[in-house]
């Protein structure tokens, strides 16, 4: 009878604990709420929505804010930094949100370009992210040899579709193969809150723009780190 009684002793306090954890983290993501929508969250830049009637196209391609992430030699893929995973998907698995464009995917299947139609028309795909999982950085990986240069977006919408925020990358140079990193992210995954796109903006018209792929850098949640396939560090 007393070893029954300790056990449920034990099995109380961890729950106990448990409990005390899934308070403090909504807490947390309520006030974090808050904040955004005391900020002004319809201010913030819309920069894979649709351009508003007069906006200079120019103002939807960033200048590229890599973040710290090592960097090895194109077009070999540098390993994920320590304690990240990753999450990668193909250029071509991208498709995009309105029917006016052609589009052409290379040899191998992986990489895409717009071969006829508007170079301004959007992309995306939503990334398969664990619940609670924190984001570091979005890669692109792309050929570039156009004088122009395209833009994502890790975009974060609200449960009604409003845009919350972005984080963007761009491609650079004329030299063909290469990969740039989005600054620091930072963002917790939480569907109970949120929605979540991939957005691409090629801006160019044929084969010198093409995507050839992402790859999302994150760190676990301990409770769901196996549930998921992911790229670990090599």
């Amino acid at each position: 009878m007393k070893t029954r009684s300790v056990q449920s002793m034990l099995i109380l306090g961890i729950t106990a604990v448990f409990s005390l954890v899934i308070l403090w983290v909504a807490a947390g993501r309520l006030a974090q709420v808050t904040a955004q929508e005391a900020d002004g969250s319809d201010d913030l830049w819309n920069s894979s929505a649709e351009a508003p009637a007069g906006t200079s196209p120019a103002q939807f391609s960033s200048t590229d804010d890599p973040a710290s992430l090592d960097r090895d030699d194109v077009p070999d893929s540098p390993d994920a930094p320590d304690a990240l995973i990753s999450w990668r998907v193909t250029g071509s698995a991208l498709k995009p949100r309105e029917n006016d464009v052609s589009y052409t995917v290379n040899g191998s299947g992986s990489c895409v370009h717009i071969s006829a139609g508007d170079a301004s028309t959007v992309w995306n795909i939503t990334p398969i992210l664990p619940q609670g999982a924190v984001v570091d950085t979005l890669r692109m990986y792309y050929y570039d040899t156009s004088g122009s240069d395209s833009s994502a977006w890790f975009t974060i919408y609200d449960l009604y579709g409003t845009l919350v925020d972005e984080f963007s990358v761009s491609t650079s140079g004329t030299s063909g193969n290469s990969f740039n990193d989005s600054a620091q992210i930072n963002h917790t995954i939480d569907y109970s809150v949120y929605s979540y796109l991939l957005n691409w903006r090629p801006s160019v018209t044929g084969p010198t723009m093409q995507l050839c792929g992402f790859r999302i850098f994150y760190t676990p949640p301990f409770f769901t780190a196996g549930f998921l396939p992911a790229v670990t560090k090599d």
